[in-house]
């Protein structure tokens, strides 16, 4: 029946194998790598519960999980959630119910996937400014931490309103993070987070003054997808919140 659906689906998904067991599964998803598990929590020997938390012993990465079950006590749901699952569905199943479900989770992978090609970019543009640091092209008396925290600091500069945190930065010029950390906080005497955020309510507060924007733009364009977010950190960097800023106490659109 769920094989029925899922090709009925029209959805860009397709079957790549099934088990008849937790302990079949367990062998069978290393190795087929499936985006997306479905899994019944009874099972004999092994409840889906089970096999879930053996496979993060296994896998390197994480499948999105959906649970099937007649049980539909919390107990259940609590424990579903902690092991990952993207939602809960009790049977008989309801075949909309199943395909929203497929649908959401589709949506997240994809969503999840053009964000690490975006973070690969990013990480292709700050690995062409590092030659700079590594052949000693700078500034005559700078050492290398200096000049690497000078680089970092000139990426945050450019690339603000873009995704990338301090690991994949650390990665790049083979340092760790609170390393890294700690030469940019010795060379400028603030902390990258905290530069950041600087940098990025920097811009906000040249956009506040244009009201052709609402907030909810601003904050996307200085690098904050939630609202409230962006709202708290400019509390933080200014003391007030954005509407405030812009507004002397009107109401602004949102």
């Amino acid at each position: 029946m769920l094989a029925s659906i899922i090709d009925g689906s029209g959805l860009p998904v397709s079957l790549v194998g099934s088990a008849r067991s937790g302990s079949e599964a367990l062998d069978l998803i290393p190795r087929l790598r499936p985006d997306i598990c479905l899994f019944d929590i009874q099972m004999d020997a092994m409840d889906g519960l089970e096999l879930t938390s053996r496979l993060a012993h296994v896998l390197d990465y994480s499948p999105r999980i959906i649970y099937l079950t007649a049980f539909s006590t919390f107990e259940y749901a609590q424990r579903a959630v902690k092991l990952g699952a993207v939602d809960y569905i009790l049977k008989p199943i309801n075949r909309k119910e199943l395909i929203s479900t497929l649908r959401g989770a589709i949506n997240h992978i994809q969503a999840q996937r053009l964000d690490e090609i975006d973070r690969e970019q990013l990480r292709e543009r700050l690995q062409s400014m590092i030659p700079a640091a590594v052949t000693n092209a700078a500034p005559a008396g700078e050492n290398h931490n200096a000049t690497i925290a000078r680089i970092i600091r000139r990426f945050v500069d450019e690339h603000y309103s873009e995704k990338i945190t301090l690991t994949d930065a650390a990665r790049i010029v083979n340092l760790s993070p609170g390393y890294l950390g700690s030469i940019f906080k010795s060379a400028f005497g603030i902390s990258i987070r905290a530069y950041m955020r600087s940098v990025r309510i920097a811009r906000a507060k040249e956009l506040l003054h244009d009201h052709t924007l609402n907030l909810s733009q601003i904050a996307e364009a200085v690098g904050y997808e939630d609202l409230n977010y962006f709202s708290d950190a400019f509390l933080q960097e200014t003391g007030i919140r954005p509407s405030e800023y812009r507004g002397g106490g009107r109401r602004w659109v949102k």
